[in-house]
């Protein structure tokens, strides 16, 4: 990782973005551009991923309160509500991603995704070839000041 590069630890739920800036005089004076610390550029919260299942349902009700088959019939299909949620939260993150990418990736970028949503998520990244490194963890509540390692090949790790 070398000054100006751009960091992402992304999950469903949110997305921190960070820049790498020098850490000492060498580094930016360009000497050594391998000394580098990350300093967070922008943080976005996914509305979608923390929205409560009532907001959600449509076509119903809240005033009718019956018991029966009206009451179920009125509530909406929910037997696909969790993949609709689902769907939306990781189209919201890869459009975020693009933005971040657009924004601040003028030179590396290096992503973080858990393993469990990569893959959907990559799926829908349009800024696919500007990926310099993909890493399928989950590194959000990992210290920025580890979080440099987490990017380096398996060889030097």
């Amino acid at each position: 990782m070398k000054v100006g590069d751009l960091v992402i630890v992304a999950s469903l739920g949110e997305i921190k973005a960070y820049k790498a800036n020098p850490r000492t005089p060498e580094a930016e004076a360009g000497l050594k551009p391998n000394e580098v610390k990350l300093d967070l550029i922008k943080a976005i919260d996914i509305v979608h991923a923390h929205k409560k299942l009532n907001d959600l349902i449509t076509g119903v009700d809240e005033g009718v309160k019956k018991a029966g088959f009206l009451n179920r019939a009125a509530s909406g299909e929910k037997h696909n509500l969790k993949d609709e949620i689902y769907k939306e939260a990781v189209k919201c993150v890869a459009e975020d991603i693009d933005m971040l990418i657009d924004e601040f990736g003028d030179k590396k970028v290096f992503l973080s995704l858990p393993q469990i949503v990569a893959d959907d998520i990559l799926e829908k990244v349009k800024n696919k070839n500007k990926i310099f490194r993909i890493v399928k963890k989950d590194l959000l509540k990992i210290d920025k000041n580890k979080l440099i390692d987490e990017f380096k090949p398996e060889i030097l790790k």
